[in-house]
């Protein structure tokens, strides 16, 4: 997608997430057809428009979460001293409510401590999820490499 393009995307999703809130599959079914006719009609005459609508809900997605509209973590801690340190140490500029299902900003988190609660409680168990994964394929590191610590017992197993 060229600059201007992007730029012009970018406008849309912002447009459509100020009717439809934060959600992205919600903002990514509405504008498809409109923003790519063309792309949309010959994806589903090859059968993968679910791959491009998977596409454009990535994208908005990221597109939500990295908004900087003067709403950001700096102008947030600027109102309250006590969660300067907090919010700059954030990774993102809003987080996934999922009893909302929508990205939410910082500042709104923080407005309201029960969509705050629900964002943590979620990047919580989605972390869990990571860290279960992660433990399986140790397991499979170690049985692939004949090592129940895991360290690799041979060269060839690293190739």
């Amino acid at each position: 997608m060229l600059d201007s393009q992007s730029a012009a995307f970018g406008e849309r999703v912002w447009d459509h997430a100020s009717r439809l809130g934060n959600n992205a599959p919600r903002i990514a079914d509405e504008m498809m057809e409109a923003a790519f006719p063309l792309t949309c009609s010959q994806a589903r005459q090859e059968g993968a428009l679910r791959m491009l609508r998977t596409g454009i809900i990535s994208e908005v997605k990221r597109i939500l979460r990295n908004r900087d509209d003067g709403l950001g973590q700096a102008d947030f801690a600027d109102l309250c001293e006590a969660f300067a340190p907090l919010v700059r140490d954030l990774r993102s500029k809003s987080y996934f409510v999922e009893s909302a299902e929508e990205y939410v900003a910082i500042p709104d988190l923080i407005a309201e401590p029960d969509l705050l609660d629900d964002a943590r409680r979620f990047m919580r168990r989605k972390g869990i999820e990571c860290l279960a994964e992660a433990d399986r394929l140790d397991a499979l590191f170690a049985a692939v490499s004949n090592d129940p610590d895991g360290a690799p017992a041979r060269p060839e197993v690293l190739a």
